[in-house]
């Protein structure tokens, strides 16, 4: 990676005077030969929240209406708001089940769904995502920033559904999020209207280089990704072992409800336990806001070491005799 951005600068960082290839060709070559698809089936943007932002501009306004499934990504709201776009949400229930026939008969000219669901970590099946692109009369967007902890995925669907489109990202699995790199899979017509309402020089040099060099190094990552599960899964385990709720999740975090050593759980105990842990230097996001995960705290997947302090944290935080 980092020779690739060597190379990238050249001598004294002489090839950064030169403007970037403009529509990030070399790197949806790439892109598209690693999905199986077509060049023109494939948009590169400023990480996914470029293209999420141009799906928005291009497809809702005051007169078509924006959807998403809620709890779910903040930024849609507000993307949604800067396009005057009326937005409609479709509520997920506690097990965060996907509400096909809502989704379908809401009105949005466009739909965002995560997949895997984030705060839950909750993934949903190829299956139930080609039903709903089936039964979807407009614009559906696959949101999939953690598809590749999960075990199953959209961008196969492209292909078969000329109206889903499927947003990635290279900040999660490939940990690339200070570059800011993102794309999307989608029918050749949309991916023309993306490109003529983005940015001329949407994707720097540098921003290139280095998702090309990730993606020329696909067995490290595919290691990677499969450490992050296999350390997901033990965790799991560990939450399981002390009686607290956990949603099953396909991303690289799990949302947690922590019951404390007398057995109360709710959004105080929450809250707590986040505080004691922030006061130790760990720090796990609370979303207080919402009915669905006020009583509970994401806590992403770190190295088994960072996991080990953790449990170290919550075996302590459980001793009633302790101070918290």
């Amino acid at each position: 990676m980092v020779a690739a951005l060597q190379t990238e600068t050249g001598k004294d960082g002489a090839r950064l005077r030169l403007y970037p290839n403009p529509v990030s060709h070399t790197l949806r070559e790439a892109l598209a030969k690693l999905h199986h698809t077509a060049p023109d089936r494939v948009i590169a943007g400023n990480g996914s929240d470029d293209i999420l932002n141009l799906l928005m501009r291009v497809f809702a306004g005051p007169e078509r209406p924006a959807g998403m499934t809620t709890p779910s990504y903040s930024l849609y709201p507000i993307l949604a708001a800067l396009q005057g776009a009326k937005l409609i949400e479709a509520p997920f229930d506690r097990a965060f089940r996907l509400n096909l026939e809502a989704i379908a008969d809401c009105g949005a000219n466009i739909f965002f769904l995560t997949s895997p669901n984030a705060p839950s970590g909750v993934g949903f099946s190829t299956a139930q995502i080609a039903e709903l692109a089936r039964r979807f009369p407009g614009i559906l967007v696959v949101d999939e920033a953690y598809a590749a902890f999960a075990a199953e995925n959209a961008a196969e669907l492209v292909a078969q559904f000329p109206r889903l489109v499927v947003a990635r990202t290279f900040s999660k699995a490939f940990s690339l999020a200070g570059v800011r790199v993102g794309y999307a899979l989608a029918h050749p017509e949309i991916i023309a209207l993306l490109d003529r309402a983005r940015d001329s020089y949407n994707l720097d040099r540098l921003a290139q280089a280095a998702a090309l060099a990730a993606i020329e190094d696909m067995p490290y990552y595919d290691s990677t990704i499969a450490r992050v599960v296999r350390t997901r899964e033990a965790f799991l385990q560990k939450i399981h072992a002390l009686g607290w709720h956990a949603h099953p999740s396909q991303a690289n975090f799990v949302l947690v409800e922590p019951a404390d050593a007398d057995g109360r759980h709710g959004p105080d105990v929450a809250e707590a336990l986040f505080k004691f842990l922030k006061r130790r230097k760990i720090l796990v996001r609370y979303f207080g806001k919402h009915p669905l995960t006020r009583a509970a705290l994401r806590v992403t997947i770190g190295t088994d070491s960072d996991m080990a302090a953790l449990a170290a944290a919550l075996d302590q935080w459980l001793k009633p005799a302790l101070p918290r």
